[in-house]
């Protein structure tokens, strides 16, 4: 048997199984394109579901601040969220109105009424809302006063009714009694020696004043004030020493 022959044989067997597996794999390769091509037509023959870009256009501000469903409220937010009903229940203004209580940064409660069409809101002291939750009588009638009087201003157009706009500032400056200056004490008695009175008569110099927080003052500065210091201590020594006879 000649060995060469059988070689070339199976050579050429192995080159016609290696030629008909490439072109299995390139006929793969053009039907997965050929069927991605009609995927993509398809898809693109569907009419396109039209995004609306700007969802909320068509609503007003005071349709749009309201929480969805399953928000809860803490404490103090329901506590003035509840009052608020109540007062919107009493007043019964038309069309109907809706509450929602919010917090600022300082944890001030902000209550929101609107009616679809108008949004009011009012902001009440935390210290004021913590005191009438605490059960002061005098808060809590202050407290549902001015909402139902705010209410009744802006939703049943009772202008004479609005209590008077106050600011932060106005209302620390009417807490904050003035501090009564204290009195200089007076002296018992005169003095009757010649020495005690030269050391009355000689002023005590001012003690210095910082300049500013010691953590933020320079080397240079640190070290003028500590002189000055000691200047003016050693003045008040001599100023204490009595004349000599």
């Amino acid at each position: 048997m000649d060995f060469g022959a059988f070689l070339r044989y199976w050579a050429l067997t192995l080159a016609v199984f290696a030629f008909y597996l490439f072109a299995l794999i390139v006929a793969s390769l053009d039907v997965l394109e050929s069927l991605r091509e009609t995927a993509r037509k398809r898809r693109a023959e569907r009419k396109p579901v039209a995004g609306d870009p700007n969802p909320l256009a068509t609503r007003s501000v005071a349709q749009t601040i309201f929480p969805g469903p399953g928000q809860q409220l803490d404490g103090k937010r329901a506590w003035v969220a509840k009052m608020a009903e109540d007062i919107v229940r009493a007043v019964n203004p038309q069309p109907p109105v809706r509450t929602i209580v919010l917090e600022d940064s300082k944890g001030h409660p902000v209550v929101h009424f609107s009616d679809g069409r108008r949004l009011a809101t009012y902001r009440f002291d935390r210290a004021r809302i913590e005191a009438a939750m605490a059960g002061d009588a005098e808060e809590i009638a202050e407290v549902a006063d001015r909402l139902r009087r705010h209410l009744m201003a802006d939703f049943l157009g009772r202008e004479d009714v609005r209590p008077p706009r106050t600011t932060e500032l106005m209302r620390e400056s009417t807490a904050k009694p003035a501090a009564a200056k204290p009195q200089a004490p007076v002296a018992a008695a005169a003095p009757t020696s010649p020495e005690a009175s030269a050391r009355a008569e000689v002023p005590a110099p001012a003690a210095p004043q910082p300049a500013g927080d010691p953590e933020s003052m320079s080397r240079e500065e640190r070290l003028a004030a500590a002189r000055a210091k000691a200047e003016a201590l050693r003045a008040a020594r001599a100023a204490q020493k009595p004349p000599a006879t």
